[in-house]
């Protein structure tokens, strides 16, 4: 990814007048001759969300950015960190990657500041981008107290860190691009109606995420107020498929909800059941990200989370989560309640 935007950011740097050794704008110093701090590029969207990942890696966002562009030159990197450490900073380094090029995500701790950023170095030429770094704010576990939707699809952007939910917890990743709203033409993207196009950062992959399963990685009222209000729980969906001639028919039938549950503003919950007493309690914010955990009448715990797709929303006019269990050996179940908007 960083080739075609390191010609970019140099080209851009070019444009504009020359500096000889600009000051830094993060610390007290200036840097070598020849560097060209870059600004107002539209290249810097790309490194910037690259930048806010290594914040986040570290659990901080970015404060103050800087984008700086000098011709590579040997020993320039141990100058680099000589230059941090006679300021008082302790310099660590996060990660490197040596496939395109030599990439370094690093960290650097002052008195009073901590700054993140990566070095680049690719075809001669160096891009350095770094930031001072905002503690992200701690989800303290105090229940919502009013109600809040989920991000409206569209909400996120390309560039933008998410995290999204998968079946084997919640990653992180950048949005890469955005499908097509509901009644936008679609043509052969008609998969991506209501999706985001997510680059996992730990893997490097992509997929199409539903926009219900993704989610600012800060903590936010909707986190725990999205679930406020009643759903129903336990609706079983079954598929026949029947052939006619030399056509062929599938039907969808859904079983009637057995079990309903209120959750209330107050932090409190009531799970109905037409098989077991009926349990009333506080629910918890989940710890790991959105949702909220309530207990069945045994005792065992639950995590809802949001699963609102475009399908469940065109179809059937409703909002869906799901309710996972703690106990591996028990199956998760599906929760709906009427579409909202």
């Amino acid at each position: 990814m960083f080739r075609p935007l390191l010609l970019t950011l140099v080209l851009s740097a070019l444009s504009g007048p020359a500096l000889a050794g600009p000051p830094s704008s993060l610390v007290n110093a200036s840097f070598i001759d020849g560097a060209e701090i870059v600004t107002n590029t539209p290249a810097l969207a790309q490194f910037a969300a690259s930048l806010r990942q290594v914040a986040a890696n570290v659990n901080g966002q970015c404060k103050q950015s800087e984008y700086v562009v000098w011709p590579s030159r040997d020993g320039l990197e141990t100058q680099f960190r000589q230059g941090l450490e006679s300021l008082n900073y302790r310099f660590g380094v996060l990660t490197t990657d040596n496939e395109n090029g030599y990439v370094m995500a690093f960290q650097a701790k002052g008195a009073q500041t901590t700054l993140v950023g990566l070095w680049v170095d690719v075809d001669g030429t160096t891009v350095l981008g770094w930031c001072s770094l905002a503690a992200l704010a701690a989800n303290t576990g105090a229940p919502s107290t009013t109600p809040a939707t989920w991000p409206a699809f569209g909400t996120f952007q390309v560039g933008d860190t998410v995290q999204f939910y998968t079946s084997i917890g919640w990653k992180q990743g950048i949005i890469k691009e955005v499908g097509p709203g509901p009644g936008q033409p679609a043509g052969d993207r008609w998969h991506a109606v209501k999706k985001y196009l997510i680059t996992r950062t730990d893997i490097n992959s992509d997929g199409w995420e539903e926009w219900g399963s993704v989610a600012h990685l800060k903590s936010a009222p909707y986190w725990t107020g999205f679930f406020v209000g009643d759903w129903k729980l336990g609706e079983m969906m079954a598929v026949n498929t029947s052939v006619s001639g030399s056509t062929e028919t599938t039907t969808f039938s859904y079983m009637t909800a057995s079990d309903a549950l209120r959750v209330n503003a107050d932090g409190t919950y009531e799970w109905r059941s037409s098989f077991a007493a009926t349990v009333k309690g506080r629910w918890t914010p989940a710890p790991d990200g959105p949702g909220i955990v309530v207990k069945d009448s045994k005792g065992r715990t639950w995590t809802l989370r949001n699963e609102t797709n475009e399908t469940t929303e065109r179809i059937r006019k409703l909002e869906s989560a799901r309710l996972y269990p703690s106990d591996r050996s028990e199956m998760s179940q599906v929760a709906t309640r009427p579409l909202k908007r």
